[in-house]
């Protein structure tokens, strides 16, 4: 992303009254603001919550507030729009040692091609084993539960300064020998806001399905609206800020992030977000720091997660 030189920078406070303006724009604001909201972890009516955990550990450091700022392999998941911005091969790696011991994987490998681009993704959470009681609360046994999704986007441009794309994933879950299919579908649009490409504006329709079926009963997928924007404000220094919809569970979150370059080989990271219920103020920052050699970056992040512990994540992301 170039960021906003002296030429532009005018552009910045210009195009931000420019699109607050957009009659559509002001409804969202609205439905985001007056709909009722709980928190999350706080009452949830959707299933699938591994759908919401994230991929790649520099969105994780930022907060998660990546729907503006998708340009990497990670748009897969964020908002497959961004995937227009790859303009070489990609492939992402990620491990996090997930809550209670589970261990949660993600990979995904990009290509861009004349007119489109496209991406493959596999995400899976490994939940381990828990402990089974009775009624009267003796011991009887245990069962193991699994997550996995498989995903397949498509992204193209329209014009010289918005994208869009497409994600199609088939969701398989298992718990206690019970196990559930469905088929979901995203969708993604993102916009360049400033001549140099420094400011930007994203939103994305994530887990639009049915929902699974575990014998008798179904639950609802985690579908979500985001809106997110991102600024390159200084030459090395990017901001981000997403506001998410979780719409079956009438939870509203807003997520802010910053991304520093240092000598173009290392990055500081931060981010804050409230979608964590009960955490308070410092239980919801994450932080981490990414290196880059060449044509391959590490990235590490430090999530907290309320009174549940903290999530380490680390991943490794290859262009050829």
């Amino acid at each position: 992303m170039k960021c906003l030189d002296a030429g532009t920078k005018k552009d910045f406070a210009n195009s931000l009254i420019f699109w607050a303006s957009r009659p559509y724009v002001f409804v969202l604001v609205l439905a985001f603001m007056l709909t009722p909201s709980v928190r999350m972890a706080g009452a949830l009516e959707s299933g699938a919550d591994f759908l919401n955990i994230g991929a790649g550990a520099r969105p994780a450091a930022m907060g998660s507030a990546f729907t503006a700022v998708s340009n990497d392999a990670n748009a897969v998941y964020y908002n497959p729009a961004g995937l227009s911005a790859i303009n070489r091969r990609a492939a992402s790696f990620m491990h996090a040692d997930w809550l209670m011991d589970g261990n949660y994987d993600f990979a995904a490998f990009a290509v861009p091609f004349k007119s489109f681009s496209a991406a493959l993704s596999i995400t899976r959470l490994d939940s381990g084993r828990f402990e089974a009681r009775g009624a009267d609360g003796r011991a009887a046994g245990g069962f193991e539960a699994s997550d996995l999704s498989v995903a397949a986007a498509f992204s193209r441009t329209l014009g010289s300064n918005s994208t869009m794309g497409f994600t199609a994933k088939y969701i398989a879950s298992s718990i206690a020998g019970y196990r559930a299919t469905a088929v979901a579908f995203d969708a993604g649009y993102i916009r360049k806001l400033s001549a140099s490409g420094g400011l930007s504006m994203g939103v994305a329709v994530r887990n639009m399905g049915r929902g699974l079926k575990y014998a008798e009963q179904r639950d609802d997928l985690p579908l979500s609206v985001s809106a997110g924007i991102s600024a390159c404000v200084f030459d090395a220094m990017t901001l981000v800020l997403d506001v998410k919809r979780l719409v079956y569970d009438k939870a509203t979150s807003f997520a802010v992030g910053s991304e520093y370059n240092m000598f173009g080989s290392m990055f500081l990271r931060g981010g804050y977000s409230n979608r964590i219920a009960g955490a308070g103020d410092m239980g919801n920052i994450s932080g981490g720091i990414g290196l880059k050699l060449a044509d391959v970056a590490v990235d590490y992040a430090f999530a907290p997660f309320g009174n549940f512990g903290a999530t380490k994540s680390l991943s490794l992301n290859y262009k050829f």
